[in-house]
């Protein structure tokens, strides 16, 4: 995605020196972090950047959300939850490496991703990070952060408002939570709600497209099992609303993340670009 390519490459430098040193799990948790769009640690970036941020100090802080993502998909994957054998192309942790490896590689991810927000940010307020880590976390736990969430999508979600209440949580709030840690990391805690709420929006219209990809894409191009959803009888926004309606919705919801910045003193292009590039994609 053009909107967060030139942050990419501190991205992947940084995930690649991470310096893992557990001789058990190291390789499963760099087999999980390989892959993926990094649209949270762009997104983090990308924030920051808009803001008028040093984002070049930041990498370590991009990387952590991108480990939340990696152990949330690690769990989701497992028997227990998803049951999923494929994710980016390749055998999931579990099947790669079993199952209680997989659960341990998580727990690590996870904490892993706390240590690296908490390293200190030069020239940053010990205030501003700490309000970063917090909105992080709140993103990824209960309530109507990512693991509430999923906990609500395995009650099931059979109808639009349902449907919609979960992608906020298990994708609208941790990618709210990316771009206004950004924000609070560039010491402008002023911009934080609109921010916020570009980022819930623009995840609960990724999700819609997600929906979209699983009827309309290919496992090739996604890196993934699709149709997973109907096989369970567990319907997606698309089964619940027609393709019509989905469509609609996600033009809807991305309109929505764009309207969240107007008027915000910030740089938008790229935020806008992101917007444009998610809605449109083909994997």
């Amino acid at each position: 995605m053009k909107a967060i390519e030139r942050y990419l490459p501190m991205v992947e430098s940084t995930i690649r020196n991470l310096g893992l040193t557990d001789e058990t799990l190291d390789r499963p948790a760099s087999y999980a972090l390989d892959g993926g769009k990094r649209l949270r640690p762009g997104l983090l970036l990308l924030a920051a950047d808009a803001c008028g941020g040093d984002w070049q100090a930041l990498g370590r802080a991009a990387a952590a959300v991108e480990c939340i993502h990696a152990y949330s998909l690690v769990h989701d994957d497992l028997p227990a939850m998803d049951n999923d054998d494929l994710r980016h192309g390749k055998p999931t942790v579990h099947r790669a490496f079993g199952e209680a490896t997989a659960i341990l590689t998580g727990d690590g991810l996870l904490t892993l991703a706390f240590e690296l927000l908490a390293e200190p940010v030069p020239g940053l307020l010990p205030a501003w990070q700490l309000a970063a880590v917090v909105e992080v976390a709140q993103g990824a736990g209960f309530g109507l952060g990512m693991v509430g969430g999923q906990a609500m999508d395995l009650e099931g979600a059979h109808d639009v408002e349902r449907w919609l209440k979960v992608a906020a949580a298990k994708t609208g709030h941790p990618l709210g939570a990316a771009a206004a840690a950004g924000a609070w990391l560039a010491g402008r805690g002023e911009v934080v709600p609109a921010l916020r709420l570009y980022g819930q929006e623009l995840g609960i219209a990724f999700q819609i497209k997600d929906d979209l990809l699983d009827v309309q894409g290919t496992e090739a191009a996604m890196g993934k099992r699709l149709r997973k959803d109907a096989e369970k009888a567990r319907p997606n926004f698309v089964a619940i609303a027609g393709e019509a309606a989905a469509a609609a919705a996600l033009q809807v919801h991305s309109a929505k993340a764009l309207a969240a910045l107007a008027g915000v003193d910030m740089n938008r292009e790229r935020l806008t670009l992101l917007v444009e590039e998610l809605s449109s994609r083909t994997h």
